[in-house]
């Protein structure tokens, strides 16, 4: 057991060597963010493992899932892990979608995870919602301000022609949707005129986030999930966290997974 603990702890300080080499020497003589990303997925491409042993999709379709998330990887800047998209698509495989249910994108940058949700999403019979202002993270009020623990206002800006052509080539142009506008006029005004299987948030913002649950909750199906990804945003984990918080969404109770760093999920808690 010892010796066991104590590879466990050897394989964590190289781990912790290699990043911090890479950080130091290569980071910045990359100059491209792309080819950054190229780097890093070298290091992290062995978390898409999850996706190979899906039981409901067959082993050939398995297959060429990934290599269509490994193409996108190598050709659209996002901001998400292979772990972080594979613990969604593990969820998401778990059924087949039943009548009307969705799939919600809310905040997608440049369309990556939107292309990869899309590719999953025709395989089990679902739809994709995608939510997106395409003016970047917007700048809340300045009483909001002071409770972001970041700022990254103004950033991930991208054109919705820029997501449709993403989309187009390298995910599946037939199943996505794409709602235009701040989350305060679309997921705020009222909830997902479908039942949601699955949802994905990603706006780095705690005013986004409390716009998005809106229109989500009221909306999800019993064993949907819906997953943050801004739990390393203080702001947020204290609105996920917080007992009795959720509830005013609509629906609940509901609990809260850390899934890593930066990604959460949430359930209600009657489907645990």
């Amino acid at each position: 057991m010892e010796e066991h603990h104590d590879i466990q702890v050897k394989a964590s300080r190289f781990e912790q060597i290699v990043k911090k080499a890479y950080q130091r020497f290569v980071f910045p003589c990359v100059p491209q963010e792309l080819h950054r990303q190229r780097l890093k997925l070298l290091w992290f491409i062995w978390d898409y493992w999850p996706i190979v042993v899906f039981q409901n999709i067959p082993f050939v379709y398995r297959l060429k899932l990934l290599k269509r998330f490994l193409r996108i990887d190598w050709n659209i800047v996002h901001s998400h892990l292979p772990s972080e998209i594979a613990f969604m698509c593990t969820a998401l495989a778990a059924r087949k979608a039943k009548f009307d249910e969705v799939v919600v994108e809310a905040g997608c940058w440049k369309g990556g995870s939107a292309a990869k949700l899309s590719i999953l999403c025709k395989m089990l019979g679902y739809r994709l919602l995608i939510y997106d202002s395409f003016a970047g993270v917007e700048t809340p009020p300045l009483d909001q301000q002071e409770r972001e623990e970041k700022s990254f206002f103004g950033e991930y800006a991208a054109t919705e022609a820029m997501v449709r052509g993403n989309l187009e080539k390298y995910g599946e142009s037939e199943v996505f949707r794409i709602v235009k506008g701040w989350f305060r006029d679309t997921l705020a005004k009222a909830p997902v005129p479908h039942p949601v299987r699955l949802a994905y948030i990603d706006c780095d913002l705690l005013k986004g986030t409390e716009e998005a649950l809106t229109g989500l909750i009221p909306s999800l199906v019993d064993d949907g999930y819906i997953f943050s990804e801004d739990y390393h945003l203080q702001a947020v984990r204290n609105l996920l966290c917080k007992p009795g918080s959720l509830e005013k969404f609509g629906k609940g109770p509901m609990v809260v997974t850390s899934l890593g760093p930066k990604l959460a999920s949430l359930r209600f808690k009657g489907t645990l």
